[in-house]
């Protein structure tokens, strides 16, 4: 495990994704937490390295200034924006081995 910020921070979404996350991520040294969005401003967190963000529609404003600088994966119908490099976005229902192919890219950054 990594210290007590995870590498990859799940917020909200299926329980599911979390568990696939960890089953494939944690045995290679990456920690895989789970949070939903109410929690995050209570919750003092170290920055992880990736954010998989399951975000709908009335998210959209609240999503484009939380993690900066921080490689964010959005996995629903949010309209957020992914012009500044940092995002990438999957439509529901998503693959998980392309949702592991993009993780795997960008922890190899």
């Amino acid at each position: 495990m990594v210290g007590h910020s995870p590498s990859i921070l799940v917020v909200d979404g299926l329980s599911e994704t979390t568990d696939v996350l960890k089953a494939v991520f944690e045995p290679r040294g990456h920690a895989v937490d789970r949070v939903r969005q109410s929690q995050l401003s209570s919750r003092s967190l170290m920055s992880p390295r990736i954010v998989v963000w399951h975000a709908n529609e009335s998210e959209s404003a609240h999503l484009a200034g939380r993690f900066p600088g921080i490689p964010r994966i959005f996995i629903g119908r949010a309209d957020c924006p992914a012009s500044d490099g940092e995002s990438q976005r999957f439509s529901q229902p998503f693959e998980y081995c392309e949702l592991l192919r993009s993780i795997e890219t960008l922890l190899a950054n």
